[in-house]
């Protein structure tokens, strides 16, 4: 059986991208879809880190019943600094992809505040900066000597 080979038609090369180059990261961080595709990444990303976070401690959670000793190391772990800030960011991911969900509900459901979604973006923002300030303040400052840790009274 013969079989026929099908001639694929050469590219004029005026039609080929000769002006395209390999572009790195600033590029794509310069790009102009400003507060929108910054939130959206934020979104995506924080929504994944709450998920990752949550799997985790559903895991670490039930080892209580099959091994409590590792329970107990676990949970002396989350006294470090690392485990301290990584609370912090987890923190803050709840807060933000929280914040950013409403934001898309009330654009959502009144599509009136469309041209304002900057505003509503920025403000989003604000909320999560002033909301973890003191939230950043309550888990750092025991780290840095600075206050007591929370709850330390109850187990005196």
């Amino acid at each position: 059986m013969a079989t026929v080979e099908s001639e694929v038609p050469e590219v004029p090369q005026s039609h080929v991208a000769s002006g395209v180059r390999n572009r790195g990261v600033g590029t794509a961080l310069r790009y102009k879809g400003r507060e929108g595709m910054w939130t959206w990444l934020l979104h995506r990303a924080t929504g994944l880190g709450v998920l990752l976070y949550l799997i985790i401690h559903v895991a670490e959670t039930a080892m209580v019943i099959w091994s409590p000793g590792f329970y107990d190391e676990a949970v002396s772990m989350y006294k470090s600094p690392l485990f301290r800030f990584a609370e912090l960011l987890i923190f803050f991911s709840v807060l933000f992809h929280a914040l950013n969900g409403l934001r898309i509900i009330i654009q959502d459901f009144a599509p009136y505040v469309m041209p304002r979604q900057r505003q509503l973006a920025w403000a989003a923002a604000l909320v999560a900066a002033v909301v973890m300030i003191p939230v950043t303040w309550i888990m750092v400052a025991p780290l840095l000597g600075l206050a007591e840790e929370p709850g330390a009274a109850r187990h005196i």
